[in-house]
């Protein structure tokens, strides 16, 4: 070929993408790629390429509504359109044929059949479309409307999304400064208090100590608050410091149990334990799985009055036909105050609290003393790394019939 003919290829998933260009390169095409419908729309208008492969199932618009934006634009309207996808539904053809597709392959792609329709429309070009009637026009010209105004309003959410994207980083790296700063002090106080409390006039002073005691307890606080501030933005990171190996659900519920059990009884919790004896290995962090969990139950245990109970339990679900591998399920379960319906989602976020600030006490074992609430955010970050689900479940919030609430764990085994 004297010049290459060139293809934009419309597809969202890398590993198809790569696999198609490879074949059309061999094949001596030049290849221009596209990941969602408005990048292959921008491209298709910058380039007019000589085909289009168009992959309907795309995750901003879908095939179709690019096809049929593609087709206003007057350079574009006899470029050759094949239509590339894996869905199974019984009038697809027809919808590509009508919006002005001139080809369509079914997914898995046989690529010799590819090849060979590439080249027969590259050759032929685009057959002429047969005239309009009146109502068609209209037709398609609000489609087009309709499909502009679409491309306005994803170009708009996408600046949305980014601007947020920048604030939120720019919130870890606040966090993570703020963090750094306040551990230097913070250890600084921790020192010379402790240094203070062993000098002859302050030891025999009692009520020298208890002052001091205080000032110990605020900084010990201080430091979990900033632990967990590193920890949302180590959870962030997508589980890079995780160390996964087979882990035993049931040792780290003992675990929890018994690191939690002086806890609950300081308030005269129950705090059971209910696994089944037939529970698998799941793939894991131990350390990071004993921290989810243990946030878990110690939110429990702090929205829970004096005299409650908190259950730990677990449970085996087997394969189902949807899903690849079983599960293993937690569900800690409270007697507690419950959390009201529009905060049950809200709990996760960073931030997030189900308790009323103004009341705010900064305690991890007195009854709903609050905290900065990224204790659940780090559970389900660490869950998610997991690949695994979280939620709860909730008849709303109660502060004297006590409906309590369930916290559902949902974790892969190996």
């Amino acid at each position: 070929m004297s010049a290459p003919y060139t293809i934009l290829n419309v597809e969202d998933v890398k590993e198809n993408r790569d696999l198609i260009r490879r074949i059309l390169e061999s094949e001596s095409y030049r290849v221009i790629d596209a990941v969602n419908a408005l990048d292959g729309i921008a491209l298709a208008v910058e380039s007019t390429p000589d085909l289009i492969l168009m992959d309907i199932n795309l995750p901003d618009l879908d095939g179709f509504t690019a096809i049929t934006r593609i087709r206003s634009f007057k350079q574009l309207a006899h470029v050759p359109i094949l239509a590339l996808t894996a869905r199974t539904v019984s009038n697809d053809r027809e919808r590509a044929k009508a919006i002005g597709c001139d080809g369509y392959l079914n997914k898995p792609i046989d690529f010799d059949e590819l090849v060979e329709l590439v080249a027969k429309y590259i050759k032929q070009g685009r057959k002429k479309d047969e005239p309009e009637t009146t109502r068609e026009y209209y037709l398609k010209e609000q489609n087009v409307n309709l499909i502009g105004e679409l491309e306005r309003k994803f170009s708009e959410l996408q600046l949305a999304y980014d601007r947020l994207k920048k604030f939120d980083a720019a919130k870890n790296d606040f966090i993570s400064v703020v963090s750094h700063e306040l551990r230097t002090p913070l250890t600084v106080i921790h020192s010379y208090s402790q240094m203070i409390k062993m000098l002859p006039a302050v030891s025999r002073d009692k009520n020298a100590l208890e002052l001091m005691d205080g000032v110990t307890k605020g900084v010990r606080r201080m430091q979990d608050i900033v632990n967990d501030m590193v920890s949302v933005i180590r959870v962030e990171l997508a589980g890079a410091d995780f160390d996964f190996m087979p882990v035993s659900v049931r040792s780290v519920i003992r675990t929890i149990q018994s690191e939690q059990t002086a806890i609950a009884a300081e308030r005269n919790i129950t705090l059971d334990t209910d696994v089944a004896k037939d529970l698998p290995m799941i793939n894991g962090d131990i350390k990071q799985l004993f921290s989810a969990l243990s946030r878990i139950v110690g939110n429990a245990l702090k929205y829970t009055p004096d005299g409650g109970k908190v259950t730990i339990s677990a449970t085996h679900l087997p394969k189902s036909d949807s899903d690849s591998h079983s599960f293993v399920q937690v569900v800690v379960a409270d007697t507690g105050v419950g959390i009201a319906l529009d905060k049950q989602k809200m709990i996760f976020e960073k931030f997030g609290t189900a308790s009323n600030t103004a009341l705010h006490s900064s305690s991890k074992t007195q009854f709903m003393g609050g905290g900065v609430g990224l204790g659940l955010t780090i559970a389900k970050g660490i869950i998610d790394a997991h690949k695994g689900r979280i939620w709860v479940e909730s008849a709303g919030f109660d502060a004297e019939k006590f409906p309590g609430s369930k916290f559902y764990i949902l974790l892969p085994t190996m």
